[in-house]
């Protein structure tokens, strides 16, 4: 990932022990996802301030510009997902168990980086299967082989007749 500017860089300074509500409406080069592959980007972000500790529980939505799995026509679809983390003391992370949510909180520190998370979790609200609009009532093409008869371009009669002779003076 490049270092630059990191948007999601919340400074948590003025913040008490409490919960807070944050909104944010960055643009996808902010957010370093494909300006034309995702627009309108929304951003809710829930602080629960404690002690030695951050939960961070977010949603991210956004318009998606995707290619159809059936047609290859491009379309637009609304995407959303959320995910949670804990910013905690390194001293409370397990190193070893790589299942967990669990981001070093250093004592003192200003601010907490959501950039990566954040990012990540919108690239995965994608669908797998990218299906447009009405593309499942589109009849496609499902026979597939040698062409009958009537479907052959008459150029290659020609052509292959010219071969056939051909090969009859050969022998």
């Amino acid at each position: 990932m490049k270092e630059g500017k990191r948007l999601l860089r919340i400074d948590i300074r003025p913040f008490e022990k409490g919960v807070y509500n944050l909104d944010f409406q960055p643009s996808a080069e902010e957010l370093e996802v494909d300006p034309g592959s995702f627009s309108d980007i929304s951003i809710g972000v829930r602080l629960d301030i404690g002690e030695s500790r951050i939960y961070v529980q977010f949603w991210v939505a956004a318009t998606a510009t995707l290619a159809c799995d059936r047609t290859l026509v491009d379309f637009d679809k609304d995407i959303e997902g959320n995910y949670a983390v804990v910013f905690v003391p390194p001293k409370d992370i397990d190193p070893d168990d790589e299942t967990n949510n669990l981001f070093p909180l250093e004592a003192g520190a200003g601010e907490i980086d959501l950039t990566e998370i954040i990012r990540d979790t919108l690239l995965l609200a994608v669908p797998i299967r990218k299906i447009a609009p009405g593309a499942e009532d589109e009849d496609l093409p499902t026979a597939f082989g040698a062409p009958s008869e009537e479907d052959v371009d008459p150029r290659w009669t020609a052509l292959k007749e010219l071969r056939s002779k051909s090969e009859g003076d050969d022998r």
